[in-house]
């Protein structure tokens, strides 16, 4: 790897698994990542990328925790899940879908508007750069198979990136980060990993050790993270997530490992993509407008793991800032609006 890719992939990695809101998940997680598959997650992620999608292909990019009681999208993932999107757009010239748990699609679809994408069918963004197409993955397990099916046979992805999804333990239950079981709303995409072909991208991002991808430290979740082991709705087989992916970033706020992912892209590809700090503003706003929470303190509030815009502004104008250097075009160097 160069000096300058190196040293943009160290500090943008220690950005965004600096344990800002003092959660206490992070650090343990994202030390074990490292032994397991070696430093610069994210930028191993953009590379990986680069190489495996190529232009036209279809990108399938996964989000959606709910939280309970009132089982509500939170903040957490549909930003990060945005800010891949624009980045497999731009710098992969490729078409972006989301899927997310049907009850936030509208979460999901306001935020991509706020951050600069166009919401169209999964046809229509074939023939439109800057857009994406927002659908359902169905949380009933016979509809998630045939929707699984349809997929892998219509659409064909090159990688499946997750970003802050719910996914099951080795007994299949989801559970939220409290312990809590949540697997009758959570769409199931462990029928999609289940059948994905050996030669389909996939990448993960996480927080807490209850999302896609944290299989590759599933013993770390138990022993170091609290209900990994024993969570409180008596499966006794604790939060701990039971799929693996190629990749696993982790980040303090799972929307950061998405915006660290588009950062690496914009570098390995010289194409400025990450969007500006008040674009994040606006999404978090939006979002929470279409009804998400805050899904530490909850409320409508535009707060993300119980932090404010501003802190996520912030996090945004650093990553920016390391890349100011780094990305160039034809007018000088700029990282994207």
């Amino acid at each position: 790897m160069p000096e300058n890719t190196k040293n943009v992939a160290t500090i943008v990695d220690d950005l965004t698994t600096t344990d800002i809101g003092s959660r206490d998940t992070i650090y343990p997680i994202s030390s074990a990542v490292r032994e397991k598959q070696g430093s610069n997650p994210s930028m191993q992620a953009a590379e990986r990328l680069n190489n495996a999608v190529d232009s036209e292909d279809t990108v399938l990019v996964l989000t959606g925790f709910l939280i309970p009681p009132s089982m509500v999208q939170e903040t957490d993932g549909p930003l990060g899940a945005v800010s891949v999107a624009r980045a497999v757009d731009s710098a992969l010239d490729a078409n972006p879908i989301i899927a997310c748990e049907p009850a936030a699609v509208d979460i999901c679809e306001a935020t991509a508007t706020a951050g600069e994408l166009r919401v169209l069918d999964r046809e229509a963004v074939s023939n439109n750069k800057r857009s994406v197409s927002v659908e359902p993955f169905p949380a009933d397990r016979s509809k998630a198979q045939k929707y699984v099916e349809e997929i892998l046979s219509e659409i064909d992805p090159a990688a499946v990136i997750a970003v802050e999804k719910a996914a099951p333990n080795k007994e299949g239950v989801y559970h939220n980060m409290s312990g809590y079981d949540v697997t009758e709303q959570t769409a199931k995409v462990d029928e999609l990993y289940s059948r994905l072909p050996a030669d389909v991208l996939t990448v993960s991002v996480g927080d807490a050790g209850n999302e896609v991808g944290m299989g590759l430290v599933q013993e770390t979740v138990e022993d170091e993270i609290q209900y990994g082991d024993e969570c409180q709705c008596g499966c006794g087989a604790g939060t701990a997530a039971d799929i693996e992916t190629d990749l696993l970033v982790p980040a303090t706020v799972s929307n950061w490992g998405g915006h660290a992912i588009a950062a690496c892209l914009s570098h390995v590809t010289q194409t400025p993509v990450l969007h500006d700090p008040e674009v994040e503003r606006r999404m978090l706003v939006q979002a929470s407008m279409a009804g998400s929470i805050d899904g530490i303190v909850g409320g409508t509030n535009a707060w993300c793991d119980g932090m404010p815009p501003d802190a996520h502004e912030s996090v945004l104008r650093l990553i920016r800032e390391v890349l100011r250097s780094s990305v160039h075009t034809r007018g000088g160097s700029e990282i994207g609006r």
